[in-house]
Order: C-alpha cells, then sequence, then structure tokens
C-alpha cells in the first residue's frame, strides 16, 4: 500500500518537475533520470510480483521500498522549495544558474548527495527483489501441479433491475405493512441490528419502492452516526427533498415544509435518543399517516424512541447466504463452476449470515481468478478468525478482501477514511484528492481524473464503496463507506501509519497525514500547535479551527477553516490542493500564489476571490471552484504566454473577458462556469461580444453561463451567443441569456448535449421543437419561463431521463405524448401552474394504466404552498383549515386523487 503510492508519488513529482518552466534545470538530470527509472523498475516489482503475499520477507521489503521513495520525494520536493525561496531574489538568479552547473556543486551540494545515497539504496532493494522474485516464482510453479483452474464460462448470466434484499422478503412485507396502514396518526418504525446486518439495506429498498414513492407526499433522508448535530440533520432532511436551506431555522423551515403533507422521514444510523430528542418535534403529527423510520444498533435507542414497531435483523440462513453470495461473486443466483461450489459454500459458512461479510467478500472473488487453490485460501484465512461476531473479527473478515486489492486501488481505498463518518462525499473531490496525493500513475492516452474515476468504479465494483446518488448520464456523483468499513481504513491506517486521524496528539515526526474533523476548541489549540509543530514531514492537513503554527515545507495537501491570513498560507510553497474557508466575504489572493509551483486544485467559500495576474503563469492548476472568483486578463505575449494545459475546471469566474489570448491559454478546460454581473468587479457592456470564442475551446463537455446585470434583464442575447458553443459540449446551463423558443434549434443540433438547463433563459410563449435536434439529450430542466403552449411528442427527446419543470406558472399543460418516451425514469413538476400539474397527474394515470410502474413524478410546491412556506405556523394552521373547508363543500370540482395531491 505505502510502497506503490510512494512510488508512483515520486515518477509523478519528476514528470511535474520536468515539464515545469522554471524549475526543470534545478536537478542533475541524468541523477534525476537515474532515480526515474528505478522507480519504475520497483513500481514493476511492487505490482507483478507477491509483494503484497503477507510473508515477513514480502512486508519488510515494501517498508523499504516505502522508505526510499519517500526519503526520494523528500528530498526532491525539499530542494525545490528552497530553490523557489532563493530565487525571491532576482540578483541571486545568474549566480544560482552557474553553481547549480559547476562541478563542485555537484559535489558539494547536499540534495545530490541526499539522491545520490537514495540510488544506492533503491540499487540494493531491486537485488533483494530480484532474489525474492526468483524465490516466490519457484514456489508458485510447485504450487501450481496442485492447483485446479477453473475454466471461464462466457458469457455469464447477470441479474438486471433492482433485486430485492436476499433474506429480507419477510421485513420488507413488514414494514410496507406499517408505513401504509390506515392509522392516520404518526408512527415510528424501528430497525434494530448489529453493524453490517442489512439496516440501511432494507430501509433504503423502502424507500426507493415505487408504492411507498407514490403513496408519501415527501420522502426524506439523513443519515446521523455518532458524531452528529441537530441543524446538520436537518440540512440533510431538506437537501434530500430538494431544497438547500438557509439560516438559522432549519428545524423550521423543514417543520414547514413537512406541514399538511403525508411525509416518510429515515434517520440512519441513530446513536443515541438524545439525538432523537433533539429532532423529533420539528416532525409534525398531521394526523395522515406520516411515518419515521430509525435504523439503530442498540436495542434501547429503539424503545426509547416511543417505536409503534421494531424489526430486529437477524443473521441470514444458509440458503439465504448462498444466494447473496453468487450474487456478489458471480452476479447471477447460482454459482456457474460446479468446482466452485463446495469451497464456496465453505466461505459462505464461515461469513456467520452477516451480510456485509458476504457481499464484501463476494466482491472480492469477483475480480479475483477462478481458481479452486485460491478460494481454499481465502477460507483458510476466514477459518483463522475466532468464530464469534464481535466487530473486531467482522473487521479480520473484511480486511481479506482489502489485503488482496491491486495495489494500485490500496491507498485509494484507505485514503476514504479520512471523511467525516456518516457523509456522502462528491466523487469529483475524492478524485481531486487522489490526484494531489500522487496516487494515480499517468497513462499517455487519459487525463488522470478519468483514470481514478476507474479505480473510484472499480471499488464500488467490489462492494467496498456505496453509491450514494448518480449523475444524469449514469457516473457516479456521490459515495459513501460503510461505517464497519471506514473502521476498516482507520484500523489498517493507524498501524500503517498512513494517516493519523486521533485527537490525542503525540509525537508526530513520522507522520505524513493528519486528519481532525472536530472543532478546535479555544483551549485546545495550543496542544494542537505543538503537536502539529514537530511534524515537518507533513504532506495532508485536513482539520479547522485553529492558525497553522508553522510553515510546513513539504505539505501537500491543505483544507482547513480558520481566520488564518491568506498571506500565511501561501508560505507552504509545496501545495497541490488547497481548500480554505474564511470569516471574511471576500479574499484577495497575492501575487506570492504563484511561487506555489505545483498548485493542482484551489477552492474557498469566500463571497468573492479576487486573483492576480500572476495566476496565469501557474501551469499546474487543474481545478479553480470558488463561490465567485475574478480572474485579471493575462498579460500579452510575449510577457509570459504560459499555456494552462492541465487546466480543466473552471467554476465561477466573474466577469472574464473571455479573448483569444485567454481560450489559447485554457485549451483543455472542459467545465467552465461564467458569471457576468454588473455589480462586480471587470464588468463592462464589452465582455459579451467576445462569447463567441468559446467555440475554440474543443475539449468543453459543460458550460454554465449566469447574467446577473440588474436592474436590466439581460446584455446577452442569441446573436452573441449563435456562435458560442462547441460541439463537444454535453452540458449546458443558461440562466438571463434573453434567447426565444426559436433560438434553441442551434442548441438542439449540438451533436453530444445530453444535458439541457434553462433558467429564465428563453422568451415567448410557444414552443414546437424541430425534428432531429436533441438527439442524445437525457436531462431537461426549464425555469421560470414564460412558456404557455408546449407542443412536442415523444421523438422530439428520444432519449430523455429526466424532465424538471419549474416555475412554470402560465404552462397550459406538459405534452402527454412525453410520457411515452421509452427511457424517461422521473418527472418533476414544482411550483407550476395547476393545468400543468394536472396534465402530469394524466401522465402518471395513463402510463400506470399501461404498466409503466417505472416513471416516478414528484408534484410539489405549487405557488399556494410555495406561499405557505414563508408563512409563520398559526398562518398555516389557519390556511390549512380553511382549505380543508372549502375542499369540504366542493369535493365535486375535483377528483380524489387531486384531492390528495392539493392536500
Amino acid at each position: 500500500m505505502a510502497a506503490y503510492a510512494a512510488v508512483v508519488s515520486v515518477m509523478n513529482i519528476i514528470e511535474q518537475m520536468m515539464s515545469h518552466p522554471r524549475l526543470s534545470t534545478v536537478f542533475d538530470k541524468k541523477q534525476i533520470e537515474s532515480i526515474g527509472e528505478k522507480a519504475d523498475a520497483l513500481l514493476d516489482l511492487i505490482t507483478n510480483s507477491n509483494i503484497d503475499g503477507g510473508s515477513k520477507e514480502a512486508s519488510d521489503l515494501e517498508s523499504q521500498i516505502a522508505s526510499a521513495a519517500h526519503a526520494a520525494e523528500d528530498v526532491i520536493e525539499s530542494h525545490i522549495v528552497d530553490q523557489i525561496h532563493a530565487g525571491e531574489n532576482p540578483a541571486w538568479m545568474p549566480w544560482c544558474w552557474l553553481w547549480r552547473n559547476s562541478c563542485l556543486w555537484l559535489w558539494r551540494n547536499p540534495c545530490f548527495l541526499d539522491l545520490q545515497q537514495i540510488i544506492e539504496e533503491m540499487d540494493g532493494i531491486m537485488r533483494k527483489g530480484a532474489e525474492l522474485k526468483e524465490k516466490w516464482r519457484v514456489r508458485e510453479e510447485q504450487a501450481a501441479h496442485d492447483v485446479d483452474v477453473v475454466e471461464e464460462k462466457q458469457p455469464l448470466t447477470t441479474t438486471t433491475g433492482k433485486a430485492s434484499p436476499v433474506g429480507l422478503e419477510d421485513d420488507v412485507i413488514h414494514i410496507m405493512e406499517k408505513l401504509t396502514i390506515h392509522q392516520p396518526e404518526q408512527h415510528i418504525i424501528s430497525i434494530v441490528g448489529m453493524g453490517g446486518t442489512g439496516k440501511t439495506t432494507l430501509a433504503q429498498y423502502v424507500y426507493e419502492n415505487s408504492f411507498i414513492q407514490r403513496h408519501f407526499d415527501i420522502r426524506a433522508w439523513a443519515t446521523v452516526s455518532q458524531q452528529y448535530s441537530a441543524q446538520e440533520i436537518f440540512s440533510k432532511l431538506l437537501s434530500s427533498i430538494g431544497q438547500s436551506g438557509s439560516g438559522n431555522d432549519l428545524g423550521v423551515e423543514l417543520h414547514q415544509t413537512l406541514w399538511g403533507r403525508r411525509y416518510l422521514i429515515v434517520l440512519d444510523d441513530i446513536w443515541s435518543v438524545e439525538a432523537w430528542d433533539e429532532v423529533k418535534h420539528y416532525f409534525p403529527d398531521n394526523g395522515n399517516r406520516s411515518r419515521i423510520v430509525l435504523t439503530t444498533r442498540l436495542s434501547d435507542v429503539a424503545s426509547d424512541c416511543s417505536s409503534s414497531s421494531c424489526i430486529t435483523m437477524k443473521p441470514l440462513k444458509k440458503d439465504q447466504s448462498w444466494v447473496l453470495f453468487c450474487r456478489s461473486a458471480f452476479q447471477q443466483e447460482h454459482c456457474p463452476y460446479p468446482q466452485l461450489e463446495s469451497v464456496g459454500n465453505e466461505i459462505v459458512r464461515l461469513c456467520r449470515g452477516l451480510p456485509l461479510s458476504i457481499v464484501v467478500i463476494g466482491g472480492f472473488l469477483l475480480k479475483s481468478p477462478r481458481i479452486v487453490g485460491f478460494w481454499e485460501v481465502v477460507a483458510k484465512n476466514i477459518k483463522s478468525i475466532p468464530n464469534s461476531i464481535e466487530k473486531q473479527e467482522i473487521l479480520d473478515v473484511l480486511s481479506l478482501s482489502y489485503n488482496h486489492l491491486p495495489p494500485h486501488l490500496k491507498p485509494c481505498f484507505l485514503y476514504m477514511g479520512i471523511f467525516e463518518e456518516g457523509r456522502e462525499i462528491r466523487a469529483s473531490r475524492i478524485i481531486k484528492f487522489w490526484v494531489a496525493e500522487g496516487f494515480i500513475k499517468p497513462k499517455t492516452d487519459q487525463m488522470l481524473e478519468e483514470i481514478a474515476e476507474g479505480y473510484l468504479n472499480d471499488l464500488v465494483d467490489r462492494n467496498l464503496v456505496l453509491v450514494g446518488r448518480h449523475r444524469y448520464n449514469g457516473k457516479i456523483r456521490s459515495c459513501r463507506l460503510h461505517d464497519l468499513i471506514r473502521d476498516l481504513c482507520l484500523k489498517v491506517s493507524e498501524k500503517g501509519k498512513f494517516f493519523y486521524a486521533k485527537r490525542a496528539l503525540d509525537n508526530m515526526t513520522e507522520e505524513r497525514r493528519f486528519v481532525c474533523h472536530d472543532f478546535i476548541e479555544s483551549e485546545d489549540v495550543h496542544e494542537m500547535s505543538d503537536g502539529l509543530k514537530s511534524a515537518q514531514l507533513l504532506r495532508s492537513l485536513v482539520c479547522r479551527g485553529f492558525k497553522l503554527p508553522v510553515v510546513f515545507k513539504l505539505l501537500r495537501v491543505l483544507t482547513m477553516a480558520s481566520d488564518c491570513s491568506v498571506e500565511d498560507i501561501m508560505q507552504n510553497l509545496n501545495l497541490r490542493f488547497l481548500t480554505f474557508q474564511t470569516w471574511y466575504s471576500w479574499v484577495r489572493l497575492p501575487s506570492s500564489i504563484s511561487f506555489i509551483w505545483n498548485l493542482q486544485t484551489l477552492t474557498s467559500d469566500a463571497e468573492l476571490v479576487v486573483a492576480p495576474i500572476e495566476i496565469w503563469s501557474m501551469s499546474q492548476l487543474r481545478h479553480v471552484e470558488c463561490k465567485q472568483i475574478y480572474l485579471p486578463h493575462p498579460p500579452p505575449p510575449p510577457n509570459d504566454c504560459v499555456v494552462m494545459g492541465n487546466l480543466q475546471t473552471l467554476i465561477k469566474t466573474v466577469n472574464l473577458r473571455l479573448s483569444e489570448e485567454v481560450c489559447k491559454r485554457i485549451p483543455n478546460t472542459n467545465k467552465l462556469h461564467l458569471i457576468y454581473n454588473k455589480k462586480l468587479k471587470g464588468y463592462d457592456d464589452g465582455l459579451f461580444d467576445h462569447l463567441h470564442n468559446l467555440g475554440s475551446l474543443r475539449k468543453l463537455h459543460s458550460l454554465k453561463l449566469v447574467v446577473s446585470t440588474f436592474p436590466n434583464r439581460s446584455s446577452c442575447n442569441a446573436d452573441q451567443l449563435k456562435c458560442a458553443f462547441p460541439v463537444s459540449l454535453k452540458k449546458l446551463s443558461l440562466k438571463n441569456c434573453s434567447l426565444d423558443w426559436n433560438d434553441l434549434t442551434i442548441i438542439g443540433s449540438l451533436p453530444q448535449l445530453e444535458a439541457l438547463e434553462l433558467g429564465d433563459s428563453v422568451k415567448g410563449q410557444n414552443w414546437s421543437p424541430v425534428d432531429g435536434e436533441f438527439l442524445r439529450l437525457r436531462f431537461l430542466s426549464i425555469d421560470s419561463c414564460d412558456l404557455i403552449c408546449w407542443d412536442a411528442d415523444s421523438s422530439h427527446f428520444p432519449v430523455l431521463k429526466k424532465l424538471r419543470l419549474e416555475g412554470l406558472e402560465h404552462l397550459e399543460a406538459i405534452p402527454l405524448d412525453i410520457g411515452e418516451i421509452p427511457t424517461l425514469e422521473m418527472i418533476s413538476v414544482v411550483r407550476c401552474s395547476e393545468s400543468a400539474e394536472i396534465s402530469a397527474m394524466k401522465i402518471k394515470e395513463e402510463q400506470e394504466s399501461l404498466g409503466n410502474e417505472g416513471l416516478q413524478f414528484q408534484i410539489s410546491s405549487s405557488k399556494r404552498d410555495y406561499e405557505e412556506q414563508q408563512m409563520t405556523l398559526p398562518e398555516i394552521i389557519r390556511r390549512w383549515t380553511e382549505a380543508a373547508n372549502f375542499l369540504y363543500y366542493k369535493t365535486w370540482l375535483w377528483s380524489t386523487d387531486y384531492i390528495l395531491l392539493c392536500v
């Protein structure tokens, strides 16, 4: 694990340094090439031999490789930082160059001597590795005579659709009955069981059931975990129903949202009665059969929460365990290899009916060779664990999957443990961390982020990482870890000194990564600072609540929330990943940011970040994501014409003059978010005249254009956008852009467009799409437009998966033929006209009558409902009382279904 990560990191450092315009000459070229060659040889030794075989000699060799690689990256990066500091004085630069190129420098320079010693150490490790590799080869050849290799049968019959959870069929029926029983008062249902027994799986299966989705007006989910806050729980619940939640009264906002509606709330992984007591008063009992589901490991929590029903999870039976194992190991419900049935059944028996152990071991064997001897070794390893079901023994079972991960996945998997328990993690954030840490080995035909995305998918396939949400195109948007899997990450990381995640700080001289998610109280700041001062080899710091005690010479990853000044942060010249939360509304980055030679990711929560002109010389930047960031126009050539070929993401840049010069500097950008606002720095009416240069960004996949030019509605029009869209676009989002519906022909003709979001960007009352357009569109969102008549059928959006309409107060109807699109999965109608809501209900009824129960509908927050969310509770009660009396006398005006929709 540590060896692979360290060696790949060295190779990445060398490549980044040699491609840097100012640092490629600070080392002896032959010496650096020698280290690169030896690192490549060591990586081959790690990936193509049994170095992870578990023997003491293999463990010792891995430790030596990691030590040598760490020493190499420490020396190289330390010398780079020293050279940058020396180069800050321009008068010394010519003398530095002459001195570095003299023979006397080579023999007196400590860096040269240290690297020479590391080269010799690597030579010794390679000799030892060759001897062990030969020894292992002979051993494997001898064992090969006793191995029964199972013939692969192609193709495997894989399961399709969302299969019901194995062994939980009776529990599913029981909980469905409790959720839908005709008792008007609020009910609380608890699911109790130890970790890994399938509590969350059961709750999630029922939560996503199509009948349950139709039965409840609102469904909301929050994972609580041991470390929680009531505000965070409310925020998660609001987020799951599509509301951002703002201010300090999130509980009141949630209460207003739930009031008068039949809702289903799931509080997953709740650990204490105190957590329940803090939130329960915000779940109104409206007498309309609302339900709350709790999952917990503690029986006393279930009883103290006044649960009306309690489901206790039990271990799976033998036949149930076998079916679950086959689904995980073979992706079908039986074993297609008779030779493996006996050993497979033994492995299942040793998992003792624990679903998490079964699916993790099965996911591991799915990626392993179909070799009887190999499976027998797995069974033997499981058998050596004491026959009990305590947490430590579960971790020992799960660790088998980690031990047999390919070397390139081990550091990536362990790094997942740095994130907080119970949190959904954005896949893009995980990938940026992996890249910044140097875990990803480059390939000539792929970007590092694409390779890392493949790693994440592989971990999901092995059942080690759970998918939270998917994007419109099927890719992973967010993911999470089961808390037992996270415990495994922490356990292995602590043992291997991969990262340090304890609150108490002792001697940290050897620690390379430190994580502390707790907010540091004022009385603990001194102790924390003293501990960190000893961590001179620190590479990653993830924490909040205190200022940096020292400048960390080798620090790569920094994510923190404090009042630490930006100037202090910028003194850490080796940073690659920087996320800083600040108490200030706006931040001006100093020109010294350009001295951070390898900065790849820059993010901040400040309302406005003002960047210096020197940012255009930072060739290693890959991702810039801020609430709003102002970039000055780059200097004209030939002053400093650096092509930022690594830059992929540029989010919420304010009033950027998208000239030819700018586009030439960012040729590989694939995600761009532009904001034009008269009230912010750098605005002038001529900015829109440069938008046609967007067409030169040939790799642009995602474009968002927001125009905020109050009091005028917009200064951007169709003529300025006509040539703006490159054919590579897959996602387009426009807000306040003053287009006509006829102008959408330009957008519809984009050959790769998959997602389109229109926010108050199209004027006019009639839209009649043209045949042959939007051929690949999967997601369509229309918000706050004047549309009245929409004349379309299923042929106009042949592969649409999700349709979202919001704030269309004048829309007469959604075309009925939209429901006939074979790929359509979701129609969401939010704060639209009543006639639009009625047409959505008609589509729903028609599709259900045709047996299409897979099409989901979200119809909520009409204009009346939206107004109610702004009212106080007494006003809401009065309003709903009046509405109930009105409906009592006027029921002949509406069908029963529509009454339920309104109420």
